[in-house]
């Protein structure tokens, strides 16, 4: 019986956790970018913006990456939105203070999208 509550608890956890940390994230919206990329990020959560973005039918590829001792090292990356719009980056050395920001936000005239370490505020 303790045996079977136990396994019961844990699967319980084990699935919030899963669906708690694979949910769309706030940052990740029709016509709302606000990602970071730095050297703690990980092969797992590339793959989650990238599944996430592709949701809002916006394309996020990535390639020449890079880890040494689990820090990212170097990525080269595209970023596509629906219509069209693209911006691409290659950081072939990351180090602590690297961070690259995807963002989007407004429309029209008044819309910002931009990828890379040079985004502004």
């Amino acid at each position: 019986m303790k045996t079977a509550t136990f396994n019961a608890i844990l699967a319980i956890a084990f699935a919030f956790t899963t669906l708690n940390g694979f949910g769309q994230s706030e940052a990740i919206q029709p016509n709302f970018l606000d990602v970071h990329i730095d050297q703690s990020t990980s092969r797992a959560e590339l793959s989650q913006i990238q599944q996430e973005m592709q949701a809002y039918n916006i394309g996020f590829r990535y390639d020449l990456i890079e880890w040494n001792e689990g820090q990212l090292q170097s990525i080269r990356f595209a970023v596509r939105l629906p219509d069209g719009t693209m911006r691409r980056n290659v950081y072939e050395a990351m180090d602590a203070e690297t961070d690259i920001w995807i963002r989007l936000e407004g429309s029209g005239e008044e819309r910002i999208f931009c990828a890379g370490s040079a985004c502004g505020e």
